[in-house]
């Protein structure tokens, strides 16, 4: 099994980004004052020989693009309410199986479940990793938080 570091995190959803939605992201530093603009985010929990959650955290900016470019639409004619909730879960969804395929999902069974939308939160455990991308002028906050305890994963 592996774990996964903040580089890998953010080169996982650089790639999905780039394959799904053809934005291109770039990694920068993490920045706590920035990070709790972040207002809009999506967890998804896995479970299996290890077990954990991946959330995605954003802005507005960067869901109105993220829908356009998954939709093939211009971002003025995207409606957040209808289009965007769903982007970031596709997108979390995405993300969440790249982590369990790094994880060893290749050799190990492993589950996913459904991408739900969550409050932000912007506190992080002392185990988990997070990573920031700037997406074409907007940022998009990963975090990775394995969890010890097993059946974390609900039906």
């Amino acid at each position: 099994m592996n774990n996964l570091t903040t580089d890998r995190l953010a080169e996982l959803t650089a790639k999905a980004l780039e394959r799904t939605a053809f934005m291109m992201a770039d990694p920068v530093t993490l920045d706590p004052d920035v990070f709790v603009a972040a207002n809009r985010s999506a967890v998804i929990r896995y479970g299996g020989p290890q077990s954990g959650v991946v959330t995605l955290h954003t802005t507005d900016g960067f869901l109105r693009g993220l829908a356009a470019n998954l939709l093939g639409l211009e971002p003025e004619a995207i409606d957040l309410a209808s289009y965007g909730e769903d982007a970031i879960k596709e997108l979390t969804n995405i993300v969440g199986g790249s982590v369990i395929l790094e994880l060893g999902g290749r050799e190990c069974t492993f589950t996913l479940g459904l991408p739900e939308l969550c409050p932000p939160s912007h506190g992080a455990s002392q185990v988990s990793q997070t990573c920031c991308l700037d997406c074409e002028g907007h940022l998009l906050f990963v975090t990775w938080e394995p969890v010890a305890a097993s059946g974390l994963l609900a039906a």
